[in-house]
């Protein structure tokens, strides 16, 4: 919701409570927040790192697969968000938030998702940035490849790359007193526009 507020693009997303997630899986005449395919996610500030804990599942395409994922997670919380699953990405970005002891604050641009551990190839920029500068990094990635159209696959919408970039920029400028940590991981990029399909912010006092 930070996110969103901030001008980063996120799915849509409805938080049910244990109760009300499970009315929703036991009687097929309840009307669905959001049309299949849906990502699942356990809510709780000790769920940071959801993957890990089994705190997501993906691409369930029916009632059956929502219960299922349901039951998997109910040890884990009494919340969960029910999310639209974002279709046809071209690439998955990481972009980061974090502060160095004599430059102060940084942000962090580099492959997301799985390829974040595989590639570990990241730029770091300075805050407060420019497009530009966004720009220049993108460049020195690997994975702007990708975001060209790599072997016929579609190219990525760069611009709204650069744009969603600059807004986690700006949140965390003004931010700055209190942010801790901030982690969009994927950014997902798609041929029109990209979705923050996970995000972890952590702020101090």
């Amino acid at each position: 919701a930070l996110l969103a507020e901030a001008g980063v693009p996120v799915p849509p997303g409805v938080v049910l409570s244990a109760g009300e997630l499970r009315a929703l899986c036991e009687d097929a005449t309840a009307p669905l927040p959001l049309p299949f395919p849906l990502v699942l996610k356990a809510v709780g500030e000790a769920l940071a790192h959801k993957t890990e804990l089994g705190a997501v599942a993906l691409n369930l395409k029916d009632r059956a697969a929502l219960a299922a994922a349901f039951t998997a997670m109910a040890p884990l919380s009494d919340r969960f968000l029910v999310e639209g699953m974002a279709q046809g990405g071209v690439a998955e970005l990481i972009v980061g938030v974090g502060r160095d002891p004599q430059f102060g604050p940084y942000l962090t641009l580099g492959a997301g998702g799985i390829f974040v551990e595989l590639l570990r190839q990241v730029e770091q920029v300075l805050l407060p940035t420019d497009a530009a500068t966004i720009e220049r990094a993108l460049d020195r990635l690997a994975v702007s490849r990708l975001l060209a159209g790599w072997r016929g696959k579609p190219a990525g919408d760069r611009a709204a790359v650069v744009d969603a970039v600059l807004a986690v920029a700006r949140f965390a400028e003004r931010h700055a007193a209190r942010l801790a940590e901030l982690d969009v991981n994927p950014l997902i990029v798609l041929p029109k526009g990209v979705v923050a399909a996970d995000a972890l912010i952590r702020m101090e006092g």
